[in-house]
């Protein structure tokens, strides 16, 4: 629906209103790019999202990625970051609360435009509107025709085959991602874009591109460690490519996620199975520590995503305002500003994949195997402790109260205490998993039980768990004959030490635990996956 000043609040309420569709609100005074307009029309959003633009003391102001203060003709915003272009999309999902918002504001004399107001109306009833972000092309929101014709000839003269890479590319990763990675993926996503991929294929590209670099680590020598370390940065550039694809091509989904997170991290644990493998052909057994490393970084993954979306849930909610008020009245608590070089060494310190997966390729090639699981565990638990030392000060100011259990409980493959009002929750998935980690390792240490075979039995089940998390995150839980199936952590652990007595062959436990982890729960995810988007 395109608005004006002559548009009143009572037409977009008749217009939402009469529909069960979204409703997009376009100001006739703006002219945008139309990558930048499919920001809000084509991203997979289930809330009401607007179009801003960074702009220090502007009219609007954005934090926790939402829209926190709004103004119009009468209204005022304190500490505005950013400035609304006069573009809102009104979501479906937010009905009741739009409607509420309509009725109160519908027949109020303040001045200001229509959209305007509307947007005031949902920031100040504490409605979450997200903001979507034009950067990299000329924008305007004017009532002179001169200035939006001048605006509409530089974006004609624009490329925008060039400008879509740019939005696709993430600005947000990590600091080796950003400056090297993404600098090369953007030419394979070029040709993705030219040879019609979808972002799943690129994603098992790149899959088969680290299980070749896994089967050249495990030839064991000086070269074929080079050429293993290299296709191994060769995936991960095609791994940037996925999601890029996925947000040039607006082809989103819940598997397309769930498929590049898991093979990610079958990647990287073939990647150290294949090196112990290597160096067991010298006579070296490295076993051990690439099983602790594996465990190591499940550990980590687990607690970072946990971390974030309890955080997530934690967050202050947005209050309440009267709409009758003229000013917001927020004032900022202004913060020491980071300097470039310290906000990109927090990045690297959290040792994201790119930081990581350099670092095995490095190592792997300076010294070897036994080098790589060295230095790795050194510069994994430095940036665990950084890390962890920060959240649990912030986990201390949280009350004694859970949020979002059923995240965490269907992640636990456990015992759950209903009762519990413990803050840390989101720690107990990956100690859960530690525990039964180090369980297994040390059945390696103190018996002649074949030590590959122990590391695949881990690996099978740290899959499990990285399953049960990435179906959490998507509001899912493994079906109950799955969960049972897979034993829970006591049964496990109650199997592999009863079989480890009986002195029964442990091929039988990789078989079980890979087909029914790997295989079967991955089939079944598929299907339920497709039955719900039927």
């Amino acid at each position: 629906m395109e608005v004006n000043e002559e548009t009143t609040i009572a037409e977009v309420l008749k217009a939402f209103e009469a529909s069960n569709e979204d409703l997009l609100l376009v100001d006739a005074n703006t002219v945008v790019t139309q990558p930048h307009l499919e920001l809000v029309t084509d991203y997979p959003r289930k809330i009401s999202t607007a179009l801003v633009a960074k702009l220090k003391n502007g009219d609007t102001r954005v934090g926790n990625s939402q829209i926190t203060g709004a103004s119009s003709g009468f209204h005022e915003v304190g500490y505005g970051n950013h400035i609304f272009l006069g573009i809102i999309r009104l979501a479906q999902s937010q009905r009741v609360q739009i409607l509420e918002v309509f009725s109160e504001i519908q027949k109020t004399k303040h001045q200001g435009q229509a959209i305007d107001l509307i947007l005031v109306g949902l920031v100040r009833s504490a409605i979450t509107v997200a903001p979507a972000e034009v950067v990299g092309a000329p924008f305007i929101r004017s009532s002179e025709k001169a200035e939006r014709e001048k605006v509409s000839e530089e974006i004609s003269n624009l490329n925008e085959a060039r400008l879509r890479l740019k939005l696709a590319n993430r600005a947000n990763d990590g600091f080796y991602s950003v400056f090297f990675l993404r600098k090369i993926s953007k030419l394979f996503t070029w040709l993705a874009v030219r040879l019609k991929m979808t972002p799943n294929q690129v994603t098992l590209v790149s899959f088969g591109v680290g299980l070749l670099s896994a089967y050249e680590f495990s030839r064991g020598n000086f070269w074929a460690i080079f050429m293993g370390a290299v296709l191994l940065q060769l995936s991960i550039i095609i791994d940037c490519v996925d999601g890029e694809l996925a947000r040039y091509t607006r082809q989103f989904s819940p598997l397309g996620a769930w498929l590049d997170a898991i093979t990610d991290r079958i990647k990287e644990y073939l990647v150290f199975f294949a090196l112990a493998f290597g160096a067991a052909k010298s006579g070296r057994d490295l076993w051990i520590p690439a099983m602790a490393m594996m465990l190591l970084q499940t550990f980590r993954h687990l607690s970072d995503y946990n971390f974030a979306r309890i955080n997530k849930f934690r967050a202050p909610a947005l209050q309440a305002l009267p709409f009758e008020i003229k000013s917001d009245g927020y004032v900022v608590v202004e913060r020491e500003k980071r300097t470039r070089f310290e906000y990109w060494s927090k990045k690297a310190l959290h040792f994201p994949i790119g930081e990581r997966w350099l670092a095995i390729s490095a190592s792997s090639v300076l010294g070897g195997a036994a080098f790589t699981f060295t230095i790795m565990p050194i510069l994994s638990l430095i940036s665990l402790v950084l890390v962890f030392r920060a959240r649990i000060r912030k986990s201390r100011t949280w009350p004694k109260s859970r949020v979002n259990k059923s995240f965490i409980d269907d992640q636990l493959d456990s015992f759950k205490n209903k009762n519990s009002i413990n803050r840390f929750d989101w720690l107990e998935p990956s100690l859960l998993r530690l525990a039964e980690g180090v369980i297994i390792i040390e059945l390696a240490f103190v018996s002649d039980l074949d030590r590959s075979k122990l590391f695949l039995i881990l690996f099978a089940i740290l899959f499990n768990h990285y399953d049960n998390m990435y179906r959490a995150l998507q509001a899912e839980r493994k079906p109950s004959w799955l969960v049972i199936a897979g034993g829970h952590v006591y049964g496990r652990l109650a199997l592999i030490l009863l079989w480890t007595w009986l002195e029964l062959s442990l091929d039988y436990l990789i078989y079980y635990f890979s087909i029914l982890f790997f295989i079967v729960s991955s089939i079944q995810w598929v299907l339920s996956n497709k039955a719900r988007n039927s």
